[in-house]
């Protein structure tokens, strides 16, 4: 018989349930069932290493059945066994990288050019650095940052075996950005600290054991700083691309519409990237109007590739410039 869970566990589930249903505009027990059960994994392969993408994509095919993904160059689903990958020798050579889908569409985003400044504040593991140095064949000056010393470590073996060329590494917190480096840049990528709900599996019985309405609130407004702090080193005219996995609309549009509302020439832009579960961006939460602007965010609703994810990109629009879409 299977064990009943600790009635304020059940509280915890059922509020988690019932956020998650509104925001998906589904049921409950819809929402239960697409957050949980485990996610599948996808692959990207290196084009910054020395062999061809035709010739490393041969060998991960011979390793194991995958399928291509259809918006993002470069990258597949694994269909079969996930460890044929991670204990290959491609792996280990840094031609491949493992990753989660929904990691792959903050870079394309973007869209880095080569010779830009670019900044990843909140950059280890390294993988989406390393897809933003991909997509520019390393030809981008690109600063990476995080503001935790322990996971700098992480990202510097990420950035050496995958090849990544990198200008800078630094360890700031993200709401300090603006006092402690002085640099401006033509790019930047936040994959914000969150509470990240996109990564709970309700199949497993602690997956929520550290989720509180009051964490999220917290999380909000350091999102918040960290924006602020962000949108502060961009260059007129530059692009911030601002991303979570988590589903809080307090985490997701609220920090977006603060931005906009308190800086004119901050103007949202669609993504860009056509992810058949993607759905736009709130207008409305807990009867808090959003800048109607933020239609062209991105809200990933989970599958069994990707988990709930929520990207916006930004412009800092040239002086004299006004937005061209709706004001709120």
């Amino acid at each position: 018989m299977a064990k009943r869970p600790h009635p304020a566990d059940q509280r915890r589930r059922d509020a988690f349930l019932a956020r998650a249903a509104s925001v998906w505009e589904v049921k409950p027990y819809e929402a239960e069932r697409l957050a949980s059960g485990g996610l599948r994994s996808s692959v990207r392969i290196n084009p910054l290493k020395s062999r061809s993408v035709d010739e490393i994509r041969a060998d991960l095919e011979s390793l194991t059945e995958v399928e291509a993904i259809p918006w993002c160059p470069n990258a597949f689903h694994i269909l079969g066994d996930r460890k044929a990958v991670t204990e290959s020798a491609i792996h280990a050579a840094g031609e491949v990288y493992v990753m989660n889908d929904a990691s792959l569409i903050p870079g394309l985003a973007m869209d880095p050019q080569p010779g830009e400044d670019i900044l990843d504040i909140c950059s280890s593991p390294g993988g989406k650095a390393a897809h933003i140095a991909a997509l520019t064949g390393n030809k981008a000056r690109l600063h990476v940052n995080d503001g935790i010393r322990a996971r700098l470590k992480k990202l510097q073996e990420v950035v050496d075996l995958l090849g990544v060329e990198i200008t800078d590494m630094t360890e700031i917190q993200g709401q300090y950005l603006d006092k402690f480096l002085d640099a401006t840049f033509d790019r930047i990528l936040l994959d914000a600290q969150c509470s990240g709900e996109g990564m709970a599996d309700l199949s497993r019985p602690d997956a929520l054991k550290f989720w509180t309405p009051d964490r999220i609130e917290k999380m909000s407004r350091l999102q918040q700083r960290m924006l602020v702090a962000a949108f502060k080193q961009l260059r007129p005219g530059g692009v911030l691309v601002y991303s979570t996995c988590t589903i809080a609309p307090e985490e997701n549009e609220a920090p977006v519409d603060h931005l906009v509302r308190h800086n004119a020439d901050a103007a949202i832009e669609p993504i860009g990237v056509d992810v058949p579960e993607g759905r736009p961006g709130l207008a409305k939460w807990e009867g808090r109007s959003y800048h109607p602007d933020l239609r062209h965010a991105m809200r990933v609703v989970p599958s069994d590739f990707l988990e709930a994810f929520f990207v916006c990109r930004i412009r800092k629009l040239p002086p004299g410039k006004q937005p061209t879409g709706e004001t709120a």
